[in-house]
């Protein structure tokens, strides 16, 4: 079997295993309190258990209530820096922003990468495109993942690869990557976006939970530390960044990314999204 149709069956089978569950655990109110008791526990303690999110909660504050007293809250925590073993790893939901980036490039000086963590999309993206000359690839992330991207950056020798922890110096770029970082922020980025006076012409975001629903934040397991997590409606996201002067060129689906919440089967996010817009 090929490794799409492994992927196709994993899934299959799982979401058959959450159904066969909510639907005993809608028939057994017992054995749904202890499941969820149990999982609330795991998700707490376990680091293997990163990627697992947990409970829904109308704002970030009120997640951050939720997160357990024993656990590290947010990627500026140790050890976030150093969650990545291949930084230079390339998975299927990057082919669409390597294609829109391969487009955009050539006539790009400044890159800003909001979220970027130690480098991964820098160094991944580099095997594929041909980066310009003289091109300038700033990074911003939390003081954590900035120090672990510096030293790494150091080792590499990475040229051009700058680091901040302040989305201001977005001021004057030319594209804004946002791959996989928005769900943990709180501020929207259309907010962001609006406040700067020299707005890049060019963005490109991936990896979003989008939704048909309401918005809402849940909580998600990263290994380290437990981090708010927000799923944006759909509608709201796109229209929020058209009010401050951007048009969606492309859209696309991340179908081997997903968010599944246990015992909120109505809050499934599927697959998640990625666009590209250019400013009006």
């Amino acid at each position: 079997m090929s490794s799409v149709g492994r992927f196709a069956r994993s899934v299959f089978l799982s979401e058959t295993y959450r159904t066969v569950m909510d639907t005993v655990d809608a028939k057994l109110p017992m054995v749904r309190k202890w499941r969820c008791f149990e999982y609330d526990e795991h998700f707490a303690r376990r680091s293997q258990w990163a990627r697992k999110f947990n409970g829904v909660y109308a704002s970030f504050e009120e997640a951050r209530q939720a997160i357990p007293a024993m656990a590290a809250e947010g990627y500026d925590s140790p050890g976030s820096g150093n969650m990545f073993e291949d930084p230079r790893r390339v998975y299927p939901s990057d082919y669409p922003v390597m294609f829109w980036m391969g487009r955009v490039l050539p006539h790009v000086r400044r890159v800003f990468d909001f979220g970027g963590h130690v480098g991964l999309s820098y160094y991944a993206y580099q095997q594929y495109l041909p980066y310009p000359k003289g091109l300038e690839w700033t990074i911003c992330d939390v003081p954590e993942v900035v120090r672990a991207g510096r030293e790494l950056a150091g080792n590499q020798s990475a040229q051009g690869l700058h680091f901040t922890t302040s989305f201001e110096d977005a001021e004057g770029a030319d594209l804004l990557l946002a791959a996989g970082s928005l769900q943990f922020v709180e501020e929207p980025l259309a907010e962001r976006l609006g406040a700067l006076r020299s707005k890049p012409a060019h963005v490109v975001i991936n990896k979003v939970p989008l939704a048909d629903g309401e918005p809402f934040v849940t909580l998600q397991n990263i290994g380290p530390a437990i981090c708010p997590y927000r799923i944006f409606n759909k509608d709201d996201f796109r229209s929020g960044l058209e009010q401050v002067g951007y048009e969606v060129v492309d859209e696309w689906v991340n179908p081997d990314l997903g968010c599944y919440i246990p015992y909120h089967a109505d809050r499934i996010v599927h697959a998640f999204s990625g666009m590209y817009l250019r400013l009006r």
